[in-house]
């Protein structure tokens, strides 16, 4: 239920500053302006943040700035960094957004709280994901089998909308604890094998 809260929250905040980041049908002589896909994703990850905790991650340091890193999508970036200007002006959570190119092994990704890989990175998935493995970095993409490449979150398109699916094992392993109620929401969790008596 909280997780659909902020979710709900955040959509207002976009609706609120859609004429500076949304297709309008306005201008194609329709009337109510109509939040694309990239800034839902975008509401995502901010949404990401309020339900997981890092490692030595006091419970209420509501004032700390999380950094959201985007790698290989601009218009991903575009979005996550007016949503951040826009939410500072709000008074909401602070966060910072660091847009990376392209991969590149000398890329510092120390800095994320969140690492988001798009679609443009697909042929470096693995390696990036192994670079990171066992590092406190929630790492998302949009891609099929992001997973299975040992990836913590997978958004999906199902019905028209934005879903996700989580790696808890991945998740657990980078030493990051995610909510009940990020994990409620999830289409499908990978949960870590059982250890052996």
């Amino acid at each position: 239920m909280k997780m659909r809260l902020h979710l709900r929250m955040a959509l207002v905040i976009l609706a609120l500053i859609a004429s500076s980041m949304v297709v309008s049908s306005a201008a194609a002589g329709g009337g109510e302006p109509v939040i694309k896909q990239v800034q839902v994703k975008a509401v995502y990850l901010y949404n990401f943040l309020h339900f997981v905790t890092w490692p030595d991650q006091e419970e209420k340091e509501e004032k700390v700035v999380k950094v959201i890193g985007v790698l290989g999508d601009q218009e991903l970036g575009r979005s996550l960094t007016e949503l951040a200007r826009r939410l500072r002006q709000r008074g909401r959570t602070t966060i910072k957004v660091i847009l990376y190119n392209s991969y590149r092994p000398d890329l510092d990704f120390s800095a994320c709280h969140i690492l988001f890989i798009g679609r443009s990175q697909a042929d470096n998935f693995k390696m990036i994901v192994a670079r990171l493995k066992g590092r406190p970095i929630l790492t998302v993409a949009d891609v099929r089998h992001f997973l299975s490449a040992g990836g913590m979150i997978e958004l999906v398109k199902m019905e028209g909308r934005i879903r996700y699916q989580v790696n808890l094992s991945a998740a657990r392993t980078a030493g990051l604890r995610l909510s009940s109620q990020l994990l409620e929401s999830a289409l499908t969790v990978i949960k870590p094998m059982p250890k052996e008596d």
